[in-house]
């Protein structure tokens, strides 16, 4: 047991003797490795934006070729220096064409700004390709796109009203003159009501090259009930105000128009075709009266009424 005591106490002694020796040495070593595992060398990848200037002589010209917004860099260095590095803190690197001729464009290592220590391994893709076309602009109309039909009993109160009706587009010429509507998103109608809807409706993507000036138009549909022409004949013909000797002549036609079911559900004898005497001299001996249409549901227009007006003959005669 004491063989036991002996040896705990050694292992005590062997740990606290000058603790704050050993400390220091561990610190130093800990030091040390970091220093070491610092300064070693490492790669890592990086992504750069990459800004291409025109060349002098493409001034109405377009770009008909994709060209990357930045590019993969492998960078090499320290370890200490490729983990301090932020990528969005490092520059753009311009690509500068002297003439649309220049077809490629290769990446040099030198041409990134990259802090001291740093070098370039690796850019993909290490070189750019540029095709320009002539360039249009031109004002497209805009082409509503509507999906389904309307429920039963509904119909158009008129055509889908667009804005802005045109667009302007951007691009080379050959697509642009080919262009001949900009179509918007599909629209279901399938379940709109009666009344007025106003929506911003997306259009669809502009081809390969080109541009709009905007990506959105605002579209109004307007909906109604289903509308009916009807022929009211024979209406006849009544006098207010005053007891005519004739009416010619003593029956007229109408047209109405209004939603079909109440144009269907509507019964000819509930109409009255009148003609008001009451502001009219009766000592003329005839005189021309237009015809009044009462007894209509609301919702009913008369489109027209055949003939407009009739003849009154009354009892007294002309006075020369």
């Amino acid at each position: 047991m004491s063989a036991v005591v002996e040896a705990l106490n050694a292992l005590r002694a062997f740990v606290t003797e000058n603790l704050g020796l050993k400390a220091g040495a561990l610190g130093i070593a800990i030091l040390m490795f970091s220093l070491v595992q610092g300064a070693e060398d490492m790669e890592r990848n990086v992504y750069i934006d990459v800004v291409v200037r025109p060349p002098p002589d493409a001034k109405d010209m377009i770009l008909v070729t994709e060209t990357p917004d930045r590019v993969r860099v492998r960078l090499k260095g320290s370890r200490a220096r490729l983990n301090s590095l932020r990528q969005e803190a490092l520059p753009a690197v311009d690509v500068e064409l002297n003439s649309r001729d220049d077809t490629r464009y290769y990446f040099e290592k030198e041409m990134f700004d990259l802090p001291t220590g740093v070098s370039v391994m690796q850019v993909v893709p290490p070189s750019l390709v540029f095709k320009w076309a002539p360039r249009a602009v031109r004002d497209i109309p805009v082409e509503v796109f509507l999906k389904g039909a309307l429920a039963s009993g509904l119909e158009w109160a008129g055509e889908p009203e667009v804005f802005p009706q045109v667009v302007e587009v951007d691009g080379p010429r050959d697509v642009v003159n080919s262009i001949r509507t900009v179509r918007s998103m599909q629209i279901d109608v399938a379940k709109l009501e009666e009344g007025v809807v106003q929506s911003e409706i997306q259009l669809v993507a502009a081809p390969a090259n080109t541009s709009f000036d905007t990506q959105s138009v605002l579209v109004t549909l307007r909906v109604q009930p289903k509308m009916k022409v009807r022929v009211l004949s024979p209406l006849r013909v009544d006098a207010e105000g005053v007891i005519p000797r004739a009416l010619r002549p003593r029956a007229v036609a109408a047209r109405i128009r209004g939603p079909e079911t109440l144009v269907d559900a509507l019964n000819p004898a509930s109409v009255l075709a009148i003609v008001s005497l009451s502001e009219v001299s009766t000592k003329k001996g005839s005189v021309a009266v237009p015809v009044e249409l009462r007894g209509l549901p609301d919702g009913i227009e008369v489109v027209g009424v055949q003939p407009s007006a009739i003849t009154v003959l009354f009892n007294e005669p002309l006075v020369p």
